[in-house]
């Protein structure tokens, strides 16, 4: 099983978010940069098995600042990990 650390810590941008998710994931270039995009990707594009964490401990106020659209990421990959039991997802929050 491939296991893939996705860390937001450090983001400053929703855009940092999933440009983070297209490098860990190894997306293809023509990813979309949301959240359709992402179910698209983990639902029929990327390779199972496979655990996926997410990290988001927030280094400044910039980052605190995206806590809304990580957890719409995090929903995403839950809603991913249910549909696919191939996909394992964690969360250190």
């Amino acid at each position: 099983m491939k296991n893939i650390i996705i860390d937001f810590s450090k983001c400053k941008y929703p855009l940092d978010l999933h440009n983070e998710i297209k490098e860990k994931l190894n997306l293809p270039e023509w990813y979309g940069n949301n959240l359709d995009g992402l179910w698209d990707m983990l639902t029929g594009f990327i390779e199972t098995p496979i655990n996926i964490t997410v990290v988001f401990k927030p280094e400044t106020k910039a980052v605190e600042n995206l806590k809304e659209n990580v957890l719409k990421i995090i929903e995403t990959f839950k809603e991913a990990a249910e549909e696919d039991e191939e996909i394992e997802f964690n969360c250190e929050f």
